[in-house]
């Protein structure tokens, strides 16, 4: 049985996100140490998480899994492109951005074209680097071009 989080491997070890998860196992289960030890013994070969092989740690998973353990993702949102530095653009203003790319024939942030296009007015390499000023900056050219469109089509 897989997990939800991440392998990572240093000379066959897991570390990171997978040890957690065992630690949120045994927590979750309300394990006794020596219960838990035990556990880490007969599935896994080891009795440290951070011994663990990503083999190892699968049939570990699938022990805690037997015994009653249910992964449930976190109830906090994911934190969005964007950020609360001085000068760094809202998700609200990453998602105008990339309507308006969208409402001019690109196909969205990462088309190679609008990256093309933002470079000289945004003079950034990527629209993802844009600051807040270069932001304005495309985002008052996309309207222009957008207003351009609407009279030209008789809007």
């Amino acid at each position: 049985m897989s997990t939800p989080a991440k392998t990572y491997s240093t000379g066959g070890l897991i570390y990171g996100g997978k040890i957690k998860l065992v630690q949120f196992a045994k927590r979750q289960l309300q394990m006794a140490d020596e219960d838990y030890r035990a556990l880490l013994l007969r599935a896994g070969g080891v009795t440290s998480s951070k011994e663990l092989t990503p083999h190892a740690f699968e049939s570990v998973m699938a022990e805690f899994h037997r015994l009653g353990f249910v992964y449930t993702k976190s109830k906090r949102k994911p934190k969005l492109a964007g950020g609360s530095a001085p000068g760094r653009h809202s998700p609200a203003q990453w998602r105008l951005l990339e309507d308006r790319a969208r409402k001019v024939g690109y196909s969205g942030l990462d088309d190679p074209r609008f990256i093309a296009w933002v470079k000289p007015r945004g003079k950034v390499d990527h629209p993802r680097f844009l600051d807040g000023e270069g932001l304005q900056r495309v985002l008052a050219a996309l309207g222009s071009w957008i207003k351009r469109s609407s009279k030209a089509q008789g809007g």
